[in-house]
């Protein structure tokens, strides 16, 4: 189907070093950036997707692209049939190809642009980062809560990712972030669920109702919780729940390249209490498996992991169980 889009309503899909896509706004892209003069960030982007293996035979190095940007008339013959191709996600349109032609048009000042709308899939999926969760903490006035089980990539996120949130008030917390979110309202279906212990909030597509993205926030332990699945019972001291609170740390990270350049201040449990939650989690739910892979990888301070559960949690752990389990990986 070929329909008339808002140039600001386009994101570019593009590689890191690592080779995960990230949602891109125009202006933050490196195609952007060259026809506006900055040469250096798309021939290290040249240079990424030559190193990835992605760019194909008809891939332009810089040189290349600015001399084809001096004689590209969009759609003019004998290309008036070679529309650029998007795939419209939530509010928003992603780029399926046609990065360098989109650039090139919004820099001549051009404010839609006529493209073909794809329905397949992405072959890679990568992040989504459809809702602006930066802009969401960076305007939160209420400052009791902590971030828990992130797995390194926050602000951005998947498609169907939950942000879990420990908080002293859930009530107060979800009151804020549903003003917050104002924006989303006719973008998105926005569910909400309170469950006792926690309150979902959920991103839903209105074209098919999956969620994009879930925003949950708990003021006590589930531990003891029933939520009509399978999990163990794990009894966890209130006063661990304000100790949590009392020795969290901050950390500054950059915004998603989807919005605007920036940082963003979040608070986080510190190092002991992140790997203990994630400890308790599993413990919890086994299946979910991340959460002590996460412990292996990164515990450092293992006496003061020990102390910490066996001091706050009926689950009892030695230095033997804790060198067993790093050294089986499991």
């Amino acid at each position: 189907m070929v329909k008339e889009i808002d140039i600001d309503q386009i994101y570019f899909r593009l590689f890191d070093e690592n080779g995960v896509i990230h949602p891109t706004k125009i202006e933050n892209s490196p195609v952007y950036e060259v026809v506006c003069g900055n040469e250096e960030p798309y021939t290290e982007y040249y240079k990424r997707m030559v190193k990835l293996g992605k760019a194909k035979s008809w891939y332009m190095d810089t040189e290349k692209f600015l001399e084809f940007e001096k004689t590209f008339n969009y759609l003019e013959p004998p290309y008036e049939n070679e529309y650029i191709r998007l795939k419209k996600t939530g509010h928003l349109y992603a780029g399926w190809d046609g990065a360098h032609r989109i650039s090139i048009e919004k820099k001549r000042g051009k404010k839609t642009i006529k493209v073909s709308l794809m329905d397949g899939e992405f072959k890679h999926q990568g992040y989504s980062n459809l809702i602006d969760v930066a802009k969401i903490f960076n305007n939160l006035k209420y400052s009791d809560y902590v971030i828990i089980k992130d797995d390194d990539n926050f602000p951005n996120y998947f498609d169907g990712d939950d942000l879990d949130i420990f908080c002293k008030n859930k009530d107060e917390l979800h009151s804020e972030i549903m003003d917050l979110i104002e924006e989303y309202q006719d973008k998105y279906k926005i569910t909400e669920h309170n469950k006792g212990v926690r309150i979902h909030v959920d991103f839903r597509y209105k074209e098919n109702e999956k969620i994009n993205y879930r925003i949950d926030m708990l003021d006590t332990f589930p531990y003891l919780a029933n939520f009509g699945h399978t999990h163990n019972k794990i009894e966890v001291r209130d006063e661990y729940y304000d100790i949590i609170f009392s020795r969290k740390i901050k950390k500054t990270l950059s915004n998603p390249l989807m919005v605007d350049e920036g940082n963003i201040t979040v608070n986080f449990p510190c190092e002991t209490d992140d790997l203990v939650l994630r400890f308790i989690e599993w413990t919890w739910q086994p299946h979910k498996t991340r959460h002590i892979n996460y412990v292996i990888k990164n515990l450092k301070n293992k006496n003061d992991f020990i102390e910490t559960v066996n001091k706050y949690t009926n689950i009892e752990i030695d230095n033997q169980y804790v060198e067993e389990l790093l050294k089986n990986g499991k």
